[in-house]
């Protein structure tokens, strides 16, 4: 429906969610619990093997919070707000199904921290990226300042914190902000796709073994997440879908996961 803030489609195992409030697609109220809705209703769904995230156009991704809510709110409600956002987007970040940021414009601030939930980030050539708070006096709060220093390193998340400089596309590339960076609009929806599907082709069971490990190994020491390691890996050994894929490899053919 066109009044949806959150579009969301989904075909051949793989939901495609849309940002849809033009032109800038800011991370309002209204959008973050409209991107809770969607997100809450595709991970529902047994057939979803991957959630791609994105936005429509070519020139904006999200430009993070409504400057005129923002303003408009006290700071009780806007500490409210920002809560709330950190909630949805958490949701993305420990969800079981594989998640794709698929960059079609700039992202800035809290649209920036969108991305950094998704486990993959893909860009097109003219995205610009910058978490440009500081600049207003404030600070990231939907993660950014947690997630920054490790995915691109403590130095390279200083220097975007500390100053609010907005980067490219390339450089985003180079420090490890982006995964890839494709030509268009077009080249990004084929490249996320392609990247959907290699997803849904693995096991759902060992992808969220995965993810619980990585997600152990940022909060406990090292000694206590191999333990987690290892405690995973004898869980998935009890399943079908790991019976499934030795034998698809013994019969040199592709495996078909079902889950359990």
């Amino acid at each position: 429906m066109a009044d949806k803030l959150v579009l969301s489609d989904v075909r051949d195992n793989i939901a495609v969610l849309t940002l849809n409030n033009p032109p800038a697609h800011c991370l309002s109220s209204t959008m973050a619990e409209d991107l809770n809705c969607a997100f809450e209703n595709v991970s529902a769904r047994g057939d979803v093997r991957c959630i791609i995230i994105t936005a429509q156009g070519d020139r904006f991704f999200a430009l993070g919070a409504d400057i005129n809510e923002v303003a408009g709110n006290d700071a009780p409600t806007n500490t409210k707000l920002l809560a709330r956002v950190g909630e949805v987007l958490n949701k993305i970040l420990v969800s079981r199904i594989p998640t794709i940021a698929a960059i079609n414009g700039s992202a800035m601030g809290g649209g920036l921290e969108l991305t950094l939930h998704c486990d993959f980030r893909i860009c097109i050539e003219n995205a610009k990226f910058g978490v440009p708070e500081i600049n207003l006096a404030l600070i990231p709060g939907a993660g950014g300042i947690q997630l920054l220093p490790r995915l691109i390193g403590l130095s390279h998340a200083k220097r975007l914190l500390y100053t609010g400089e907005v980067i490219d596309a390339q450089n985003a590339h180079a420090i490890g902000l982006v995964d890839q960076v494709v030509s268009d609009r077009d080249a990004l929806g084929k490249e996320a796709t392609r990247m959907g599907s290699l997803l849904s082709s693995k096991a759902p069971l060992a992808y969220w073994a995965l993810k619980k490990a990585l997600l152990a190994g940022m909060e406990k020491p090292y000694s206590e997440a191999r333990k987690e390691d290892v405690r995973l890996f004898g869980e998935l050994c009890a399943t079908s879908d790991k019976k499934e894929g030795v034998k698809a490899f013994f019969e040199k053919r592709n495996p078909v996961y079902t889950g359990r």
